[in-house]
């Protein structure tokens, strides 16, 4: 749920070529990259920001990435940023190098925001060129309507042609500290090497996921996760599914930063419900961040199966925050 937050005054308007600065982060950057994260929030019904604390860099090469950060100075002050992440995804079956457009932001209020994305844009793809790029993703949040308008007729006004690829949705979901008899099992799961073979061979058949190869996890160690992290779930000795909890927030954190329209008006009445029937409320602006799970199922419970693995592995890691669990 990553993409274009606040873009301010989306016009065509001319506007100095010196209005703006484009250039490459650097450790000097830090602060005002996270202030601006920080400030540019993603808007919809739920607003969220997805701030980078306390170190921006910390957050770099996860998973063996090559990333590219570029920003805009204005008199001195950064007004924009965006990030490209580059890394071998399968496409089709076969490992190929893709980027993803991410933490794309304008500051609010920031004027001919249209020029400069498509600068900032450009900036990023030349960046990136040494890398074997082959093309490049991006998600936004469904609400966001603002930049779905921008990005679905950005060739109008000199940015990419985007096309429309999948749906993403993210289920949020409380860890309990009872787990049902099945992710007890899973808890106790053997050899993880195990594991990592069947979302290897799993992830061939979707878009866009690791290939896991022999660097995978040497490669994600750098950001805490290990194969011991992983829980599976066996039928007659074969592994049918496989779930992991990935507790990113000490490098990258998601946060409620209000509500909007009839959510923050009804959000005091819903609370109530939720503890009524024994479910987590609704946080507080400013006062929550989430964990993140993954899972590779295989079978016809599999969205149940995987959502009790999600939580044994969260129950696992000592995970008591709300899990994020994403589903293609």
């Amino acid at each position: 749920m990553a993409g274009i937050a606040a873009l301010g005054e989306l016009s065509a308007r001319r506007t100095p070529a010196a209005a703006w600065e484009l250039s490459l982060a650097s450790p000097d950057d830090d602060a005002d990259l996270r202030a601006l994260l920080r400030r540019a929030v993603i808007p919809g019904a739920v607003r969220v920001a997805f701030t980078r604390e306390p170190q921006y860099a910390a957050g770099e090469g996860v998973a063996g990435a090559r990333d590219v950060t570029v920003l805009a100075r204005r008199a001195g002050e950064v007004v924009g940023m965006g990030r490209c992440t580059v890394r071998t995804l399968h496409r089709n079956g076969e490992p190929r190098r893709i980027g993803y457009l991410g933490e794309l932001r304008i500051a609010p209020g920031t004027s001919a925001a249209a020029r400069l994305l498509r600068d900032g844009y450009g900036r990023l793809t030349a960046a990136v060129a040494d890398t074997g790029v082959e093309g490049f993703i991006t998600s936004i949040a469904t609400d966001n309507v603002r930049a779905r308008r921008v990005l679905e007729f950005g060739p109008r006004m000199g940015l990419p042609e985007y096309r429309p690829l999948a749906s993403l949705v993210t289920l949020v979901a409380p860890v309990r500290r009872r787990t049902p008899r099945v992710a007890d099992d899973a808890a106790a799961a053997g050899d993880p090497a195990d594991a990592t073979q069947f979302v290897r061979d799993h992830a061939r058949e979707a878009q866009l996921t690791l290939p896991w190869d022999d660097a995978q996890w040497p490669a994600l160690h750098a950001h805490d996760v290990a194969p011991h992290d992983m829980c599976v779930a066996r039928r007659d000795g074969r592994i049918v599914a496989a779930a992991a909890v990935w507790d990113q927030r000490p490098f990258r954190q998601t946060v409620i930063d209000g509500y909007a329209g009839a959510l923050q008006l009804t959000r005091p009445l819903l609370n109530v419900i939720q503890r009524l029937r024994g479910l987590p409320p609704l946080p507080h602006p400013r006062a929550h961040s989430l964990a993140g799970g993954t899972a590779r199922r295989h079978g016809p419970t599999r969205t149940r199966l995987a959502h009790t693995l999600a939580c044994a592995a969260a129950a696992r890691c000592g995970t008591r925050t709300r899990l994020a669990h994403p589903h293609a």
